[in-house]
């Protein structure tokens, strides 16, 4: 058929391409036609050539045509469907203005007749067939009714007939003695289960009527003549079911039934050992089953607790009282006495035993024979307890009660009369810069002192709180730190205070330094404030460096002499802060008037500088000046000027000390040049040399800021002694050091009657005034 449409087809190219061919003079009117069948689907011919869908053409005016429908009024099968389940009737042909029941129809182009149509019927082939299980029946197992009639399937398993599109199907099964008609399925749809179906033909389809086997199911009851549900449905016994073999059934049963001598019975159990309500399946052989349900007599069986009232869980479910149950002779329960429970009126309770002396709080018990006439009784005994309640302010706290971590709020419980030691702890953090501080325990709106609460429970229940207070940190620094000197009031040990105090600050400048002004928690610039302790502070104190000269801050450099004042062209020491901005030594010979930025100047005259530091400078004092009361001037470069005063004085003596192994001693040379020391001792035939300053004046008159000549000797003016132990000595020779500035010599002789040791005092007297007295080693 596929090769015949192709080699005709060609024919249905429109003619109005010919037409547009033809010589002038002779054009044609042509008519549009378009024939088709419905539904789509059955073919037909037109002048011969086959079409399987509508087609379209253009016929001349008046031109005759032939359409046929191939197969007369009978059946026809589209070959759209090889399985031949759509079948087909002719109805006739149809068009504008008319109708024809022939087959085959000839007519004349008409432009007022645009569409001939074949009018079709359409049919479904609907199968019916039975199955038993999970197959073809191999024996009759029951029977089927279409739209009232009876099917006679004979040997065959399928039967088959045409139905017309949107036709129902009435069905109707029925189940042969050991069968069960199991329900009705459509194609792969869901199955349905009941024995009476409607089904609306909308498509060719297989509906097949399920059957499976089944068998006689006994059910009994011990006693007899009691009853249950079976799928919903109300069975009293002895009754015999059938059932599919395989299939599942719901068995529901009521706990509480009377038998005929209206005694009580308790449901005890299946035979298959199913639970009160529970699925059965039916076994997959032929022999018939049996199932019974067995009941036992009902015991009235009563729980108490002592004291009344108070909970207990009986078979899994925490139930209140009263406990009052129907439990069958011989049956098996758990009960369960809490451990500790309050009561209504909040008192609590712990689990002491069982009124038949088991002391163990969960149990499980049978229930006896003979309970069914007597009753069955069990109580629960419970002794008072005093409950303790611990909170805190604030909340979440770990105290200790007895030894034991107890994160507040928590309650314990102990038996009345026992002795409760709770401990909180003294302070916790409450964040950075603060903390809460413990104060005491409150019972009863009374706050007790700090400590631990120690006290015998007497009452069902006892709150205490630990109550606290809010500390937060005040920190109070300095820039820089060694700058102030700080009064705070009301003090703290530690820097905490209580958030509800108000705090006063004052800062006064140490030596060497100005308030600048206050930065953090404070500002400005007046030296003192106060905040309030609701939250953590700090403040810190801004201070400038200035120069500072400390009271009586001019002295021999040597050390500390016995009597004030200094001697001229010694060399001195100005002590004092911030006196210079980084430390530095001058040359020896000729020294320098600046030194690290720093000048000292009597008057318009300005000092030899030996060394300058932020601490110390030392100085040449000038040769030239009287005794008397004189002012010395210090300047830093960038910071403001300094003034000290001191006194000028004729003889000044101070010995040099040197310090070894931590041991400070005088400053004395061997007659080799070496340093007298413990290991290396002073000998009494050798020449020794002391070292000094401020010993008055020297003739000829020393230089101020140059080393001194080395010849002549500058000899000092005044009588010098030197006393060893208590031993007196007269230098051979006392001078200014030659090439030094400011530095004396003495030298001198020991002899017998200087005492020996490690350290023998030594110190020289000028003109009527001591020395600085340092140790000295003697052999």
């Amino acid at each position: 058929m596929k090769n015949l449409y192709s080699k005709l087809s060609w024919i249905a190219v429109p003619l109005l391409a010919v037409a547009a061919l033809a010589p002038a003079g002779h054009a044609q009117t042509l008519s549009a036609v378009t024939i088709s069948s419905s539904p789509d689907g059955p073919w037909f011919y037109v002048d011969g050539t086959v079409y399987f869908h509508a087609m379209s053409a253009f016929w001349p005016v008046g031109s005759l045509h032939t359409l046929t429908q191939p197969y007369g009024t009978s059946y026809v099968y589209n070959n759209a469907f090889p399985n031949q389940t759509i079948q087909y009737q002719f109805q006739g042909w149809q068009w504008t203005g008319g109708s024809s029941s022939q087959s085959t129809l000839q007519v004349i182009a008409d432009p007022s007749i645009t569409r001939y149509t074949a009018n079709y019927t359409e049919q479904y082939l609907v199968g019916i067939q039975m199955s038993c299980g999970s197959g073809p029946c191999t024996a009759v197992p029951g029977g089927v009714i279409v739209n009232g009639a009876a099917l006679n399937f004979g040997a065959a398993n399928t039967l088959s007939s045409w139905a017309a599109a949107g036709a129902s199907q009435a069905l109707q099964a029925y189940s042969n003695p050991g069968w069960l008609f199991a329900g009705w399925q459509v194609g792969s749809n869901p199955v349905v289960t009941s024995a009476i179906d409607t089904i609306a033909v909308n498509a060719p389809m297989t509906i097949t009527a399920l059957f499976i086997p089944s068998k006689t199911i006994t059910f009994t009851t011990n006693p007899p003549n009691m009853f249950f549900y079976a799928d919903g449905e109300l069975i009293t016994t002895p009754y015999n079911m059938q059932w599919g073999l395989g299939t599942a059934h719901t068995l529901t049963v009521t706990a509480l039934q009377n038998d005929s001598a209206n005694k009580l019975w308790v449901f005890g159990s299946w035979s298959d050992g199913g639970a009160a309500s529970h699925t059965y399946t039916v076994g997959a052989g032929s022999n018939p089953e049996t199932i019974t349900e067995t009941f036992a007599p009902a015991a009235s069986s009563l729980l108490y607790t002592s004291p009344p009232f108070l909970s207990l869980v009986v078979d899994g479910q925490v139930l209140p009282p009263p406990y009052s149950f129907l439990w069958g002779v011989g049956s098996t329960h758990t009960v369960a006495a809490p451990a500790s429970q309050t009561d209504a009126q909040g008192n609590t309770w712990k689990f002491k035993s069982w009124d038949d002396t088991v002391t163990t709080p969960a149990r499980t018990i049978t229930v006896p024979v003979g309970a069914d006439v007597n009753g069955f009784r069990l109580e629960a005994l419970y002794t008072a307890q005093a409950q303790l309640t611990v909170g805190s302010s604030p909340a979440g706290l770990t105290v200790t009660v007895d030894g034991s971590a107890c994160a507040t709020p928590c309650s314990v419980l102990r038996s009345m009369g026992t002795q409760v030691h709770v401990s909180a702890p003294a302070s916790v953090s409450a964040g950075s810069g603060s903390r809460e501080d413990f104060l005491g325990w409150s019972t009863g709106g009374a706050t007790l002192a700090p400590g631990d609460w120690i006290a015998t429970l007497t009452a069902p229940s006892t709150t205490i709180s630990a109550t606290y207070h809010l500390m937060n940190s005040l920190t109070a620094n300095a820039n820089p730190p060694g700058g102030a000197s700080w009064t705070i009031l009301p003090a703290s040990p530690d820097g905490f205070y209580d958030s509800q105090t108000l705090v006063t600050l004052a800062v006064s400048a140490q030596p060497g330094y100005r308030f600048s002004n206050w930065s953090g928690d404070l500002s400005g610039s007046v030296p003192n404030g106060s905040l309030s302790m609701s939250v953590p502070h700090q403040v810190l104190a801004q201070f400038a460096s200035v120069p500072y000269v400390a009271p009586s801050g001019v002295s021999n450099a040597a050390g500390t002499l016995p009597q004030p004042g200094v001697a001229p062209g010694s060399v001195a020491s100005i002590y004092g802060a911030n006196l210079a901005a980084a430390t530095a030594v001058g040359p020896v010979s000729p020294m320098v008037q600046t030194l690290a930025g720093v000048t000292a100047r009597m008057g318009n005259n300005l000092l030899p500088l030996y060394f300058a530091s932020p601490a110390q400078i030392n100085l040449q004092v000038p040769p030239d000046l009287a005794p008397g009361a004189q002012t010395i001037t210090v300047s830093s470069l960038g910071m403001p000027d300094v003034n000290t005063n001191f006194t000028i004085v004729r003889n000044a003596p101070g010995l040099f000390p040197v310090v070894l192994d931590g041991q400070t001693y005088a400053l004395v040379l061997h007659q080799d040049g070496t340093l007298v020391t413990p290991e290396s001792p002073a000998q009494r035939s050798e020449v020794l040399t002391l070292y000094g300053t401020g010993l008055g004046p020297t003739n000829p008159a020393r230089p101020e800021g140059i080393g001194v000549p080395a010849t002549p000797p500058y000899l000092m003016q005044d009588p010098v002694t030197v006393q060893v132990g208590s031993s007196i000595f007269t230098p051979q020779s006392a001078f200014a050091a030659p090439g030094q500035v400011g530095l004396d010599l003495v030298q001198f002789q020991l002899d017998s009657s200087a005492p020996s040791g490690n350290a023998v005092p030594l110190y020289l007297t000028v003109n009527g005034v001591s020395s600085n007295t340092l140790p000295l080693a003697i052999q």
